[in-house]
């Protein structure tokens, strides 16, 4: 996991998690905000849920499939004009 354009805390930058066959980027989602909590970081579930994630680079959707030694970025929505 990477995460972009959040506020968060030194060394927070990355972190790796494991998933079961089957599991999908909402699986991902739902693991990043357990995540937060556990370490002390609010996160508006919205925000995230409306994040953009990649699986390697490329653009997916909520039901793409996470398979293992995959890399998942997570670009937080900005704000501003």
């Amino acid at each position: 996991m990477k995460f972009f354009v959040f506020d968060l805390p030194p060394g927070f930058r990355d972190a790796e998690m494991e998933f079961g066959d089957g599991a999908v980027l909402g699986d991902v989602a739902d693991a990043c905000l357990d995540l937060f909590e556990r370490r002390g970081v609010a996160m508006d579930e919205g925000e995230l849920r409306t994040s953009t994630f990649l699986v390697d680079g490329k653009w997916s959707g909520p039901d793409a499939a996470v398979y293992d030694g995959a890399t998942v970025a997570v670009i937080r929505p900005m704000d501003g004009g």
